[in-house]
């Protein structure tokens, strides 16, 4: 009887096998399947089952410790999101979709890892990098209202300048990036958590390739444009981590940075030049010279007086019944009053002065100021030398900070003065020699060089006591030199920010008035603009304060508000002269080539008198007088809605779509140059 029971058994084994062996390749895969889900579902069965006050326990040691990962990291890079880049336009559904799919990839290989307490590391560490980069990325964004790049980072010797700003910054929400850490370690230390093993599917690495290259594949099926929008950003910081997310910016920006010098587009002089020969012909066909200006200045004296974060927003507003900015509002009423002035550059005072010198766009990395200082420009300095002035150039900070001294030592400056060769120092804002300070030494410096060099004088002056965290520490007898009463704005950003650049009013008032008393005034040309923003772009308070709060908020504005800095000019016999043409800090050059007569052979902008249809900053972004347009799609200023190109004349959708054709193309040129060094030995 027990033989032949056997016996029947082994048939029917037999017969099974036979029958396995017989199924075809659908068959086979179905019954994996089949298996796979009865081990998901057994392994769920046993969860449910498993004693509720080991909760964690159970999660932590199983691999559903993948998807306690997944929510935790997920909710800080929106946390990061919420507060940095702005969500105006109804992608919130698409940045988490993107953000899930990198997560997704980062987390993956704790499937590789049967052992759950190697599980818990990798995920514990991998948390922890990217609760710290997010951290560091939200620094740096209060900090700049940017992105950093990985080639930024290696600014080390700029911390001091940094870290002095860092407590400014802080928010207590941030707590929120590193707030599981503690409370992990305290229920581990209190033995609520026991990283044990647990009996679990074990997925084979062959599976854990599949998921990955499904998750891929359904990623970019259904959504092709996401290999173009992670990547496709190269100059637009902002809109490379808006659609493409953080992670995918910072992968994007470390390629960049490794291919660093294959990113241009034209590697020669001989290609370059003949595309911005091209380029200047149909700019000046657009922007034809305005004759009568030209010359109007020549010979005269000029001070290019650059301060520090004031943005345009302050002139003649009020607060509290004062005006913010009395002695600036005086200056552009009397004289040449540009309201439609902007950056070139989200970054730093090194750009703006980059811009000013040599008429380039600065890179998106901010270093080309320092790093690229010993190219070959056509420099303004070199202009006015040619034409023969004297040439002076001052700033209130040590010579090795943004490498100022080896830029400048590049540069045809007969007489140049950093902190440490001004006679008096004993009035520091930080590491920066007072606005007070630094124009009664200048204007003094600027007399006798008048007297003693038989020449005209051009002198570049670069300010610094509004500089963030603006709160002017060290500044003797404050409560005098502050004229206005921020109220209730007290111990805010934007209040702290209002009271800097009233004091740096204050004291351009005292340069005005010792330029007269000494008799220099009327007979010298004077530009005076702001280097780049001050305040963060979302500041709650600033959106309040720019009437953009709740339902008025208007991105578009707020962005074109962000770049728009104060600029005035001064020119003998010109009075009461207001243009509201969009104009940047690389038409600075080419206006005094014009205005003085100065041989400029190569310059990106043009005259600040020939009108300009628009500006290019150097992110890919353009600003016209009634459109903005943010890298991705046009915007109509005034209410801040999407244009519908289709709603525009044939001709106006041309013009428009010609500007982020030549905006790229100016970019390119600029990025070039600079990088590739094309004009040494190739300038007259």
């Amino acid at each position: 009887m027990k033989e032949n029971k056997d016996n029947i058994e082994n048939v029917e084994r037999t017969q099974n096998l036979e029958s396995l062996k017989k199924l075809n390749i659908v068959g086979k895969l179905k019954l994996k399947i089949r298996e796979i889900k009865n081990g998901v579902k057994t392994n769920l069965h046993k969860f449910k089952e498993l004693d509720k006050k080991e909760l964690f326990t159970n999660i932590f040691s199983s691999r559903y410790f993948f998807l306690f990962m997944f929510i935790v990291i997920l909710l800080k890079t929106l946390l990061f999101s919420i507060d940095t880049v702005f969500y105006k336009h109804g992608i919130w559904l698409w940045y988490i979709r993107q953000t899930a799919f990198f997560i997704i990839i980062m987390l993956a290989p704790m499937f590789l890892f049967r052992n759950s307490r190697t599980r818990f590391i990798y995920g514990m560490i991998l948390n922890l990098v990217l609760s710290c980069l997010l951290f560091a990325d939200e620094l740096y964004y209060e900090y700049a209202s940017n992105i950093i790049s990985v080639i930024q980072a290696g600014n080390l010797q700029y911390k001091d300048e940094i870290i002095s700003a860092i407590p400014g910054l802080l928010h207590v929400r941030q707590i929120l990036y590193f707030i599981d850490f503690p409370i992990i370690i305290v229920l581990l230390l209190l033995k609520k958590i026991k990283i044990k093993k647990v009996k679990q599917f074990k997925f084979k690495p062959a599976i854990i390739m599949g998921f990955v290259i499904v998750i891929l594949c359904t990623h970019y099926h259904f959504v092709p444009e996401s290999i173009e929008l992670v990547t496709g950003f190269i100059y637009n910081k902002q809109n490379s981590v808006r659609y493409g997310t953080i992670y995918g910016y910072h992968f994007v920006d470390i390629k960049n940075a490794i291919t660093h010098n294959k990113n241009t587009k034209y590697n020669s002089y001989d290609d370059m030049i003949s595309v911005y020969n091209e380029f200047k012909k149909d700019q000046s066909e657009e922007n034809p010279e305005n004759v009568i200006y030209k010359g109007i200045a020549e010979n005269k004296n000029v001070i290019i007086l650059q301060l520090e974060a004031v943005q345009n927003f302050v002139v003649d507003k009020t607060i509290n019944g004062k005006e913010i900015t009395p002695n600036l509002n005086k200056f552009l009423h009397e004289n040449i009053n540009i309201t439609n002035m902007h950056s070139t550059s989200y970054t730093t005072t090194a750009d703006s002065e980059h811009s000013v010198i040599t008429s380039l766009y600065p890179l998106e990395n901010g270093e080309a100021f320092s790093k690229y200082y010993g190219n070959t420009y056509d420099n303004i300095f070199s202009l006015f030398k040619k034409a023969g002035y004297y040439t002076m150039y001052a700033h209130g900070n040590y010579a090795y900070f943004w490498n100022r001294e080896n830029v400048t030592s590049k540069l045809p400056i007969d007489n140049k003065r950093f902190l440490e060769d001004f006679e008096d120092t004993s009035e520091l804002i930080r590491t920066y020699l007072s606005d007070e300070l630094l124009y009664k030494q200048t204007v003094n410096y600027f007399e006798n060089a008048i007297k003693e060099q038989n020449m005209p004088v051009v002198y570049d002056i670069v300010a610094a006591s509004s500089h963030t965290p603006f709160e002017l520490a060290g500044i003797k007898d404050k409560s005098s030199k502050i004229s206005i009463d921020i109220g209730d704005l007290a111990e805010t950003k934007l209040g702290y920010y209002l009271e800097a650049v009233n004091y740096a009013d204050y004291a351009f008032g005292i340069f005005i008035d010792l330029l007269k008393e000494k008799g220099l005034y009327d007979d010298t040309v004077i530009i005076v603009f702001g280097d780049h923003y001050g305040m963060q772009m979302y500041d709650e308070d600033l959106k309040d304060y720019l009437g953009l709060g709740g339902d008025n908020y208007n991105d578009a504005m707020m962005q074109h508000q962000f770049s728009n800095v104060i600029c005035g000019m001064k020119i003998p016999e010109i009075q009461n002269l207001v243009i509201d043409e969009p104009v940047s800090k690389s038409d600075v050059k080419p206006t005094f080539a014009q205005i003085c007569n100065l041989e400029d052979t190569f310059s990106m902008g043009t005259s600040i008198f020939n009108r300009n249809s628009y500006v290019t900053i150097n992110n890919g972004k353009i600003i016209t007088k009634k459109y903005y347009y943010d890298g991705n799609k046009w915007f109509i200023l005034e209410n801040g809605d999407a244009l519908d190109m289709n709603s525009l004349s044939e001709e106006e959708n041309e013009v428009l779509k010609s500007y982020v054709t030549k905006s790229l193309q100016e970019i390119d040129i600029s990025n070039s140059v600079i990088i590739n060094n094309l004009l040494k030995d190739n300038l007259n």
